[in-house]
């Protein structure tokens, strides 16, 4: 998990809290919170949406390079 996906960075990257990120999947903040530790790791439902999550990102951020010339 930790090699596919920095739940943090994500995060980070969305401008979003933890309670943001927490209310969008439909779990506790502490349980992001827990994940970002590394003291558990996202499963279920939660762990599906963070990939949609992060695969949207990265797509975002591919087509803005383009666009920006880089």
């Amino acid at each position: 998990m930790e090699a596919d996906l920095n739940i943090k960075d994500l995060r980070d990257s969305l401008s979003m809290t933890q309670a943001q990120l927490a209310a969008e999947l439909g779990v506790d903040q502490s349980t992001v919170s827990l994940w970002e530790r590394g003291q558990t790791k996202p499963r279920g439902p939660a762990l599906k949406m963070l990939a949609v999550i992060s695969r949207a990102n990265r797509s975002e951020c591919s087509l803005a390079s383009t666009e920006a010339g880089e």
